[in-house]
Protein backbone atom coordinates (compact mmCIF):
# COMPACT_ATOMS: atom_id res chain seq x y z
CA UNK A 1 0.00 0.00 0.00
CA UNK A 2 1.16 3.33 -0.84
CA UNK A 3 1.78 6.45 0.91
CA UNK A 4 -1.07 9.00 -0.17
CA UNK A 5 -0.14 13.10 0.23
CA UNK A 6 -1.96 14.90 3.27
CA UNK A 7 -2.37 18.86 2.27
CA UNK A 8 -2.64 20.99 5.51
CA UNK A 9 -2.24 24.73 6.04
CA UNK A 10 -2.33 27.19 8.69
CA UNK A 11 -5.21 30.05 8.66
CA UNK A 12 -6.67 32.81 10.88
CA UNK A 13 -10.25 32.31 11.04
CA UNK A 14 -12.04 32.82 14.24
CA UNK A 15 -13.23 29.46 15.65
CA UNK A 16 -13.98 30.73 19.37
CA UNK A 17 -18.09 31.12 18.92
CA UNK A 18 -19.70 28.64 20.41
CA UNK A 19 -22.21 28.18 17.53
CA UNK A 20 -20.06 26.36 14.76
CA UNK A 21 -22.74 27.26 12.49
CA UNK A 22 -22.24 30.59 12.38
CA UNK A 23 -18.37 29.81 11.82
CA UNK A 24 -19.03 27.90 8.86
CA UNK A 25 -21.60 30.13 6.94
CA UNK A 26 -18.58 33.04 7.55
CA UNK A 27 -16.36 30.06 5.61
CA UNK A 28 -18.93 29.55 3.30
CA UNK A 29 -19.18 32.99 1.95
CA UNK A 30 -15.67 33.43 1.48
CA UNK A 31 -15.71 30.25 -0.76
CA UNK A 32 -18.54 30.93 -2.49
CA UNK A 33 -17.06 34.52 -3.84
CA UNK A 34 -13.89 33.55 -3.96
CA UNK A 35 -13.10 32.97 -7.72
CA UNK A 36 -10.23 30.45 -8.52
CA UNK A 37 -8.40 32.17 -11.29
CA UNK A 38 -7.57 28.29 -12.72
CA UNK A 39 -10.47 26.75 -12.11
CA UNK A 40 -10.36 25.17 -15.76
CA UNK A 41 -6.28 23.67 -15.25
CA UNK A 42 -8.24 21.59 -11.75
CA UNK A 43 -10.76 20.73 -14.00
CA UNK A 44 -8.95 19.16 -16.35
CA UNK A 45 -6.48 17.29 -13.83
CA UNK A 46 -9.66 16.08 -11.40
CA UNK A 47 -10.64 14.57 -15.04
CA UNK A 48 -7.84 13.07 -15.35
CA UNK A 49 -7.94 10.82 -11.89
CA UNK A 50 -10.89 8.44 -13.75
CA UNK A 51 -8.55 7.93 -17.12
CA UNK A 52 -7.11 5.43 -14.95
CA UNK A 53 -7.65 1.98 -15.90
CA UNK A 54 -8.97 0.66 -12.15
CA UNK A 55 -12.30 2.54 -13.48
CA UNK A 56 -14.93 0.74 -15.52
CA UNK A 57 -16.43 2.93 -18.28
CA UNK A 58 -19.28 2.98 -17.01
CA UNK A 59 -17.86 4.88 -13.56
CA UNK A 60 -15.85 6.89 -15.69
CA UNK A 61 -18.47 8.35 -17.89
CA UNK A 62 -20.66 8.98 -15.13
CA UNK A 63 -17.88 11.10 -13.52
CA UNK A 64 -16.76 13.11 -17.20
CA UNK A 65 -20.56 13.76 -17.18
CA UNK A 66 -20.73 15.31 -13.73
CA UNK A 67 -17.60 17.22 -14.21
CA UNK A 68 -18.13 18.26 -17.80
CA UNK A 69 -21.61 19.70 -16.64
CA UNK A 70 -20.95 21.26 -13.43
CA UNK A 71 -22.17 24.69 -13.30
CA UNK A 72 -21.76 27.40 -10.54
CA UNK A 73 -19.61 28.38 -7.73
CA UNK A 74 -21.11 27.38 -4.73
CA UNK A 75 -19.72 25.19 -1.68
CA UNK A 76 -21.65 23.52 0.18
CA UNK A 77 -21.55 21.85 4.06
CA UNK A 78 -21.54 19.66 6.84
CA UNK A 79 -20.32 19.40 10.10
CA UNK A 80 -18.44 16.70 12.07
CA UNK A 81 -18.42 16.89 15.47
CA UNK A 82 -17.40 13.11 16.28
CA UNK A 83 -14.05 14.56 17.36
CA UNK A 84 -12.22 14.26 20.45
CA UNK A 85 -10.94 17.74 20.32
CA UNK A 86 -12.85 19.42 17.36
CA UNK A 87 -15.30 20.44 14.89
CA UNK A 88 -14.27 19.80 12.01
CA UNK A 89 -15.97 21.85 9.09
CA UNK A 90 -16.25 19.75 5.53
CA UNK A 91 -16.83 22.12 2.91
CA UNK A 92 -17.01 20.30 -1.59
CA UNK A 93 -17.39 22.69 -4.24
CA UNK A 94 -16.61 22.70 -7.57
CA UNK A 95 -16.28 19.09 -9.43
CA UNK A 96 -16.03 17.81 -5.74
CA UNK A 97 -12.99 19.13 -4.54
CA UNK A 98 -12.87 19.08 -0.58
CA UNK A 99 -11.52 20.96 1.69
CA UNK A 100 -11.86 20.51 5.23
CA UNK A 101 -11.59 23.23 8.98
CA UNK A 102 -10.82 22.70 12.32
CA UNK A 103 -9.52 25.17 14.73
CA UNK A 104 -5.88 25.36 13.72
CA UNK A 105 -5.85 23.52 10.41
CA UNK A 106 -7.29 23.94 6.63
CA UNK A 107 -7.16 20.47 5.09
CA UNK A 108 -7.21 19.61 1.05
CA UNK A 109 -7.94 16.39 0.01
CA UNK A 110 -7.12 16.98 -3.41
CA UNK A 111 -5.45 15.73 -5.62
CA UNK A 112 -5.60 12.39 -4.76
CA UNK A 113 -2.22 11.49 -5.40
CA UNK A 114 0.36 9.21 -3.89
CA UNK A 115 2.68 11.42 -1.88
CA UNK A 116 5.57 10.43 -4.75
CA UNK A 117 3.51 11.12 -7.82
CA UNK A 118 3.21 14.97 -6.10
CA UNK A 119 6.81 15.26 -5.88
CA UNK A 120 7.80 13.81 -8.93
CA UNK A 121 4.94 14.97 -11.27
CA UNK A 122 5.75 17.23 -14.34
CA UNK A 123 6.25 20.37 -12.46
CA UNK A 124 3.16 22.42 -14.66
CA UNK A 125 0.85 20.01 -13.37
CA UNK A 126 1.89 20.22 -9.38
CA UNK A 127 2.30 24.65 -9.74
CA UNK A 128 -1.40 24.19 -10.61
CA UNK A 129 -2.30 22.45 -7.46
CA UNK A 130 0.04 24.97 -5.73
CA UNK A 131 -1.85 28.21 -7.30
CA UNK A 132 -5.18 26.14 -6.25
CA UNK A 133 -4.11 25.82 -2.26
CA UNK A 134 -2.49 29.56 -2.31
CA UNK A 135 -5.63 31.38 -3.78
CA UNK A 136 -7.87 29.39 -1.06
CA UNK A 137 -5.46 29.62 1.75
CA UNK A 138 -4.50 33.35 1.37
CA UNK A 139 -8.38 33.99 1.34
CA UNK A 140 -8.31 33.08 5.02
CA UNK A 141 -5.47 34.64 6.73
CA UNK A 142 -2.55 31.59 5.84
CA UNK A 143 0.43 31.61 4.82
CA UNK A 144 1.76 28.00 3.60
CA UNK A 145 0.95 24.54 3.17
CA UNK A 146 2.45 21.65 5.01
CA UNK A 147 2.54 18.23 2.96
CA UNK A 148 3.21 14.92 4.85
CA UNK A 149 2.12 11.69 3.81
CA UNK A 150 -0.55 9.76 5.04
CA UNK A 151 1.50 6.54 6.18
CA UNK A 152 4.92 5.42 7.60
CA UNK A 153 7.54 6.64 10.20
CA UNK A 154 6.71 10.55 9.46
CA UNK A 155 2.74 10.08 9.30
CA UNK A 156 2.67 8.20 13.13
CA UNK A 157 4.44 10.65 14.85
CA UNK A 158 3.26 13.70 12.71
CA UNK A 159 0.41 13.46 10.22
CA UNK A 160 -1.83 11.23 13.00
CA UNK A 161 -0.85 14.08 15.48
CA UNK A 162 -2.79 17.09 13.00
CA UNK A 163 -5.68 14.35 12.68
CA UNK A 164 -6.16 13.13 16.14
CA UNK A 165 -5.60 16.25 18.12
CA UNK A 166 -6.02 18.98 16.05
CA UNK A 167 -2.12 19.96 16.77
CA UNK A 168 -1.19 23.46 16.06
CA UNK A 169 0.79 23.12 12.74
CA UNK A 170 3.41 25.13 14.07
CA UNK A 171 4.05 22.88 17.02
CA UNK A 172 4.41 20.39 14.32
CA UNK A 173 6.96 21.81 12.06
CA UNK A 174 8.77 22.13 14.88
CA UNK A 175 9.28 18.55 16.12
CA UNK A 176 9.88 17.60 12.28
CA UNK A 177 12.77 20.53 11.49
CA UNK A 178 14.15 18.58 14.77
CA UNK A 179 14.22 15.29 13.62
CA UNK A 180 14.36 15.55 9.99
CA UNK A 181 16.51 19.51 9.61
CA UNK A 182 15.12 21.81 7.72
CA UNK A 183 14.31 21.81 3.88
CA UNK A 184 16.97 23.45 1.76
CA UNK A 185 15.78 22.02 -1.46
CA UNK A 186 13.38 23.69 -3.90
CA UNK A 187 10.09 22.02 -4.45
CA UNK A 188 10.31 21.33 -8.30
CA UNK A 189 14.55 20.22 -7.78
CA UNK A 190 14.04 17.04 -5.36
CA UNK A 191 16.61 14.04 -6.90
CA UNK A 192 15.73 11.79 -9.34
CA UNK A 193 16.94 7.80 -9.03
CA UNK A 194 18.35 5.48 -11.62
CA UNK A 195 14.60 4.44 -12.42
CA UNK A 196 13.40 8.23 -12.73
CA UNK A 197 11.57 8.09 -9.43
CA UNK A 198 11.82 11.14 -7.43
CA UNK A 199 13.29 10.81 -3.99
CA UNK A 200 10.73 12.84 -2.04
CA UNK A 201 11.12 14.90 1.42
CA UNK A 202 10.27 13.64 4.61
CA UNK A 203 7.68 16.59 4.46
CA UNK A 204 7.61 19.99 2.78
CA UNK A 205 6.49 23.42 3.75
CA UNK A 206 5.41 25.72 0.76
CA UNK A 207 5.64 29.26 1.18
CA UNK A 208 4.17 29.88 -2.42
CA UNK A 209 7.49 31.16 -3.80
CA UNK A 210 7.17 32.56 -7.60
CA UNK A 211 3.20 32.22 -6.79
CA UNK A 212 2.00 35.39 -5.04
Amino acid sequence: MGMDIAVFANHKIDFSTSDKNITAKTIKVVLDNLTINNLYEIKTQIRSYYDWEGYNDEIRNDWYKKIDNWAGNEWNYYMDDDWENSIKINFHGPFNLNISFTNNIIQFYDPGYRYFTFFGMDKKYRVEWRKYYYQVISQFGGCFALYLPDQGEVATEFTEKIWDYDTDLDLIIKGLIEKYGENKIGIDDFPVDENDSVDPPYYFIDYFEGLK
